[in-house]
């Protein structure tokens, strides 16, 4: 028990800190402080909601009580809301995301434009987040992407096309300066070429957008999803025979889909190869 509150102590504390490293615009309550006891009580609550299965309702009730003695913890409250939200219960899952935004801005409010972005499709909110933990902490990552890539699909998923294509190019420029040594293919992310492929496909930029396949395709060489792609665009750009053998490609790798962490939850814009689609089964 004693190794249990000395890790739930240390945890809180750089969690407070953390959260005061940076002023925000938004409104910050005053952080409650614990006492022994509450600790010790805190920490066994901690315990007991990981020895329950994390989508029970049991794992919710341990983590309210936890709850109504440290009102302010944002990682309790981002705690509720994550299994909600892999389970599709977004209007049940917001407010808890809400407060974990409310109470820790700096840690959760690129992770809420980032779970409004794949998992509710709240797009225009997700955009507004993610702007503004670009004004007030820089470009920064959230899930192994940039905050400019979510963004580019938010704006792809709204069929502003232009403005996803200019947050894409952004997310390139980043990710260049940051891996700097790194040939263009890699340092860039194999998924944002596939959506600066999508994007230009959109704006009938087929060649453009044959290049961001092939990109693509150079780091995940069986991409099923950037083969169907890269087809269309050939066939539209008149290379009829070229996108016949690509579309066979295509088939030929359609268990080869986007393979991010949250594909178990929620299918991808754009992704055509997926356990909902038809086009995915064997033929």
């Amino acid at each position: 028990m004693k190794k249990i509150l000395y890790i739930f102590l240390i945890f809180q504390a750089c969690a407070e800190n953390e959260s005061k490293t940076e002023e925000v615009s938004l409104s910050e309550p005053e952080k409650v402080v614990l006492s022994a006891d509450d600790s010790i009580k805190i920490a066994e609550y901690w315990q007991k909601a990981n020895e329950v299965p994390v989508y029970s309702v049991d794992r919710q009730r341990y983590l309210d009580s936890a709850l109504m003695i440290k009102p302010d913890s944002a990682y309790f409250w981002q705690q509720k809301a994550m299994p909600l939200y892999k389970e599709r219960k977004f209007s049940l899952g917001k407010p808890f995301l809400e407060k974990a935004v409310l109470y820790d801005p700096k840690r959760y409010l690129d992770y809420s434009g980032f779970m409004k972005c794949l998992f509710s499709n709240e797009y225009q909110e997700s955009i507004d987040e993610l702007k503004l933990a670009k004004k007030k902490y820089g470009d920064g990552y959230v899930m192994d992407h940039t905050y400019n890539f979510y963004i580019a699909l938010d704006y792809l998923q709204l069929n502003q096309f232009k403005n996803a294509k200019n947050y894409l190019l952004k997310s390139k420029e980043q990710q260049f300066k940051d891996f700097p040594n790194d040939p263009p293919e890699e340092a860039c992310h194999y998924m944002d070429w596939f959506y600066m492929g999508v994007a230009e496909y959109e704006l009938k930029n087929y060649e453009k957008a044959i290049e961001n396949f092939d990109m693509s395709l150079k780091v995940y060489e069986n991409f099923g999803d950037a083969f169907y792609y890269k087809a269309i665009s050939q066939y539209n750009s008149g290379k009829k025979e070229e996108a016949k053998k690509t579309i066979e490609l295509a088939w030929e790798n359609n268990q080869n889909t986007i393979n991010e962490d949250q594909v178990y939850y929620v299918v991808y814009p754009y992704q055509v190869f997926h356990r909902l689609s038809p086009r995915s089964r064997k033929k």
